[in-house]
């Protein structure tokens, strides 16, 4: 999967002129808890997630976990990426504090008819589950405490790991937009746009894994911090190439306004 950075640079405006939505929700539509636990009734855990005022990427409202073990699912038009076409799925994750034993992170699923993988990405928090894939050995609490943590649950992945190349934001509170983007089969993730790992496997060959779920909430309890969740999307973007030329454009033009 190509790594320019004008990928990133022009994601945006590729999503919102270019890229095939599969789907798209801020939470924001809903009236109350009923309303949208009718929507995300799959998969609950707990009693499923909590709708919420109390924090909110994109005004007014979001899911929140609890410290308690919560998880609410949404069943998606089953979609694959590809590098032609890649797969992004991202979402807006609120970090409510960088301590031990915080376990809060939204999921992707190939869930039909069985599970055959699970890609997570959020906040975690056990050492022996979680490796540092650059150095092939587990991470320690400190680690947890600073960088992201991932899960690519299924062979050919590698389980849980750490996004923690070079200049990738690592945690603090606040909200951070989380981003995965699917190729054939590897998964390059980004936290704030900016890379945190590339070319993780996920799947044996092309079309080999179908996404047809998201979930917001681990469905773990977590003993020190909540976690809240904002506008998922899943959307099919232009090929890098076409990108590469969309970021070339907006180039071209910073240079002419720089000139006038």
């Amino acid at each position: 999967m190509k790594k320019m950075l004008v990928y990133v640079a022009v994601l945006a405006l590729a999503s919102a002129a270019n890229a095939q939505t599969i789907f798209s929700d801020n939470f924001d539509g809903y009236i109350d808890q009923a309303a949208f636990n009718a929507m995300w009734g799959v998969g609950l855990t707990g009693g499923g997630a909590i709708l919420s005022t109390e924090q909110a990427f994109s005004p007014s409202q979001s899911i929140k976990q609890d410290l308690t073990a919560k998880a609410s699912g949404h069943d998606i038009t089953p979609v694959s990426g590809s590098d032609a076409q890649p797969l992004v799925w991202s979402f807006r994750f609120y970090d409510s504090t960088q301590e031990a034993n915080l376990r809060q992170f939204a999921t992707i699923r190939d869930n039909a008819p069985s599970l055959a993988q699970l890609v997570a990405v959020g906040a975690y928090n056990d050492t022996t589950a979680t490796k540092n894939l650059f150095t092939g050995t587990s991470v320690t609490i400190a680690d947890l405490n600073t960088y992201y943590a991932c899960r690519v649950a299924f062979s050919p992945g590698p389980n849980w790991f750490i996004l923690n190349t070079e200049g990738v934001p690592t945690r603090s509170t606040g909200w951070h937009e989380i981003m995965a983007v699917f190729g054939d089969t590897t998964v390059d993730f980004y936290v704030d746009g900016i890379l945190g790992m590339a070319d993780v496997n996920y799947a044996a060959s092309a079309g080999a894994i179908t996404f047809d779920r998201v979930t917001v909430g681990s469905g773990l309890s977590s003993a020190n911090g909540v976690g809240y969740y904002d506008d998922v999307t899943v959307a099919i973007v232009p090929e890098p190439s076409t990108l590469a030329l969309l970021g070339l454009g907006c180039l071209a033009l910073m240079g002419i306004a720089r000139r006038k």
